[in-house]
């Protein structure tokens, strides 16, 4: 009891956000038995300029593999439940994903890259995150994804939500995840932070 109390006091002078709900389901993907590798996002990836601190919960982990059929859309209803406290809006929390589609041997291959901010706002949500490949630049990439469902990597995951530097690649259209969450604030009318009503 007195260390939940010790706790609470040191949250005094900090806001905190509660995410809960779960990575629902992902749809017009066209490759079967999908799985989804996620974190959540913060302080834009630095480390050397930390405003955001994890209280409860994960910030990554990966779905189960849903074995459906190509084309139908997979249900993975995996659960988030994340609780930050942080010093300012800087830095707001990102979910990323990369979902995957394993073979009868176990072996994975690219089906999207995705991202979207978590809500500023408290409320309920389904979110729509868009997923995008890399286009194949050569004639064996374009072979390879062709043929093996090979399709091009990258090699720095943080190109997925830095916009800065996404402009510079080729890509196309994949599949969409879908979010289900609801984002609960607490403390930010203390830093002059005001929500507009939704209704």
């Amino acid at each position: 009891r007195r260390d939940m109390l010790a706790g609470r006091g040191a949250l005094a002078g900090m806001a905190e956000v509660h995410v809960v709900g779960s990575i629902a389901r992902g749809e017009d993907f066209e490759e079967p038995s999908l799985l989804c590798k996620w974190s959540i996002v913060t302080d834009d990836g630095r480390a050397d300029n930390k405003r955001w601190t994890l209280l409860e919960g994960y910030a990554s982990g990966q779905t189960q593999v849903d074995a459906m059929s190509q084309g139908e859309p997979c249900v993975w209803s995996y659960p988030l439940d994340l609780h930050y406290s942080t010093t300012a809006l800087q830095g707001w929390p990102k979910f990323h994903c990369e979902v995957w589609s394993q073979d009868s041997h176990g072996r994975n291959s690219l089906a999207g890259y995705g991202f979207c901010y978590i809500p500023s706002s408290p409320g309920t949500y389904e979110l729509k995150v868009c997923t995008w490949r890399p286009r194949p630049q050569s004639w064996l990439e374009y072979v390879n994804a062709f043929f093996l469902g090979a399709y091009p990597q990258l090699k720095d995951s943080d190109v997925i939500w830095r916009q800065d530097d996404r402009y510079r690649l080729s890509t196309f259209a994949s599949g969409v995840v879908i979010l289900r969450i609801s984002v609960i604030t607490l403390g930010f009318e203390k830093h002059g932070i005001q929500y507009s009503s939704t209704s």
